[in-house]
């Protein structure tokens, strides 16, 4: 492939199509004609060979080849409003940046409910998301490219500092593409022995799969390719590619046929997410009074916070 040129507008109207489904909706949201958009569709996937959506007269749909680039493309985006941010702030020493890193696998409707009321209580500060995977966070944190990231517990770096954050529990999707009634809660050591559907291994789903397994004394055993997202490994299992095991704020409102997974000892088996910090981080003002806010308003926030994932 020669050299690259791809421009940022082309790389947003695709990330606008995706997110809207809709070719004309996405031209009003970038305040662009649809031939414009079209074109500068066409133009993107003639450089990156291959076709990011289908087009049929009722909706817009990204191809595999588009799910795929999705997430690299949205991360272009996201690392101009990064460079953006930073340039700004060494401008202007005074302003108030909380950059915060989160793995893939984060529920951000339980960030939010957390990060919400720190930034109306304090004007001045700037919150700043970044999904990053594993890698990529902790090179991050270490740089201080980031303030504070949200991991799994069983990734969290041991030279961090760390606050217990969130608990989601766990749910096997079986391989036969049953989309019924949900059956019984499943003991992990009692699960049939189909091969359980994984990601890439970047976003820490894995890992701690790995380890829960491990503690269980059960054997994890994994289907030999990975999907790029939650929402595939719920297609594979209702194509009979093989079973999915995740959290459930990343299931979607088709998986009523999951089951609750629990733990030799009766309890649920979920995934741990913990905030994790450098020690320096807290010599910084705002960033120091974030921390006091998720220790003193954490536990409580969330234990009072409802799921809305119905299952």
């Amino acid at each position: 492939m020669g050299e690259w040129r791809m421009k940022l507008r082309q790389i947003r109207f695709v990330v606008a199509i995706a997110q809207t489904s809709s070719f004309s909706q996405a031209a009003a949201l970038c305040n662009a004609t649809q031939p414009t958009l079209s074109s500068a569709v066409s133009q993107l996937e003639q450089e990156l060979g291959g076709k990011l959506f289908t087009r049929t007269t009722r909706k817009v749909a990204l191809t595999p080849f588009g799910r795929h680039m999705m997430p690299h493309l949205q991360a272009v985006l996201a690392a101009q409003s990064e460079v953006a941010a930073a340039a700004e702030t060494f401008r202007n020493p005074q302003r108030k940046l909380l950059r915060i890193g989160i793995s893939p696998l984060v529920d951000m409707q339980m960030v939010t409910m957390l990060t919400e009321p720190f930034r109306r209580a304090h004007d001045g500060v700037e919150i700043f998301y970044k999904e990053c995977l594993l890698d990529d966070l902790s090179d991050r944190i270490a740089t201080g490219a980031i303030d504070l990231a949200i991991l799994p517990h069983d990734i969290v770096p041991g030279d961090l500092d760390r606050l217990t954050f969130y608990s989601d529990p766990l749910f096997y999707l079986p391989q036969r593409g049953d989309r019924g009634a949900a059956v019984s809660p499943l003991r992990i050591a009692d699960l049939p022995g189909d091969p359980v559907i994984m990601t890439g291994g970047g976003c820490g789903l894995n890992k701690s799969l790995e380890v829960l397994f491990a503690e269980e004394g059960a054997t994890l055993s994994q289907y030999p390719g990975y999907a790029i997202s939650y929402p595939v490994i719920e297609e594979w299992t209702w194509m009979g590619l093989g079973a999915g095991i995740l959290p459930q704020a990343k299931l979607s409102g088709q998986s009523a046929g999951a089951s609750r997974l629990i733990r030799s000892n009766g309890q649920p088996a979920a995934f741990e997410f913990l905030w994790a910090w450098r020690r320096d981080i807290r010599e910084v003002p705002h960033v120091a009074a974030f921390l006091d806010h998720i220790r003193q308003k954490g536990p409580k926030l969330v234990a009072g916070q409802v799921r809305l994932v119905a299952v």
